[in-house]
């Protein structure tokens, strides 16, 4: 299905017909709401409302980008790459007397899905989440930084194949990059955040260990694995906020030099020898 974002008269009436009374509420909160819902002979979707904490907070995004359009258009950058993620469908924002000042993303539901929290709570052996680690890998090939790697924003469909279970997910806090970022510092924090919750989950008695299985099936080289350990021994906590403030300012400074060496390659290539 081909993603557009719809004008923006069209969210109220979205919302109004997204949000039926038999519609089933997946997370209500002070500002936000995410329900499912499943229209006669369409498939079932998932709808995040965002409520804005008042007018400036709204100016300053339709002066930038909403939330819900940079979430949105980072969902498109992964089904280009044809990396399994929750395939978006439209986005928007409106002001209503319900909602206030509100956006909404609404995405196509994964089958039977669940967290991977809950998921790794069943008992899995290490070797049914290499499928995981590989899209991990293809996802920084593409120049996409999660920023949010946890266990609690990656999807997994247990009824499917082993090698199609697994869907990125909850993106708005992402980047893009015009190249690679295997073996970036970026990537590296992407993963280990995503390997420490999973050993956590799991207990250490899991065997072959999650590490082993991660760093092989990504593809992890021997100087890289350096970098790695030592960000390992020095990782705080992920979800602090300083430890998150310290990632924004250095990926941003990242994402800025990153553009910047593009443009100049482009306008100012080398000379020839």
């Amino acid at each position: 299905m081909t993603a557009v974002a719809p004008p923006v008269r069209d969210v109220a009436r979205m919302v109004r017909s997204l949000d039926p009374p038999e519609s089933q509420v997946l997370k209500s909160e002070a500002r936000t709401r995410v329900w499912r819902t499943l229209e006669a002979g369409e498939m079932a979707r998932v709808i995040k409302l965002y409520r804005q904490r008042g007018a400036l907070t709204c100016l300053r995004s339709r002066l930038s980008r909403f939330r819900t359009e940079r979430e949105f258009r980072r969902l498109q950058h992964l089904t280009r790459w044809d990396i399994p993620c929750t395939p978006p469908v439209s986005w928007g924002w409106n002001r209503s007397a319900e909602h206030g000042h509100h956006e909404i993303l609404v995405m196509e539901e994964i089958p039977n899905a669940v967290r991977l929290l809950e998921y790794l709570g069943r008992g899995i052996a290490a070797t049914e989440l290499v499928p995981l680690f590989q899209i991990v890998r293809r996802m920084h090939e593409s120049g996409f930084c999660h920023q949010a790697l946890y266990a609690t924003n990656v999807l997994v469909n247990p009824r499917a194949p082993v090698e199609d279970r697994y869907f990125i997910a909850d993106v708005p806090r992402s980047w893009t990059f015009p190249r690679s970022l295997v073996g970036s510092g970026a990537a590296l924090h992407d993963l280990l955040d995503l390997v420490l919750e999973i050993e956590e989950a799991v207990g250490p008695r899991v065997e072959p260990r999650i590490e082993s299985v991660a760093l092989k099936h990504y593809g992890i080289n021997q100087t890289t694995r350096a970098r790695w350990t030592e960000l390992r021994e020095r990782q705080g906590d992920p979800r602090s906020k300083r430890t998150r403030a310290i990632r924004d300012l250095r990926i941003r400074v990242h994402w800025a030099f990153s553009w910047a060496s593009m443009w100049r390659q482009r306008h100012h290539p080398p000379e020839a020898p």
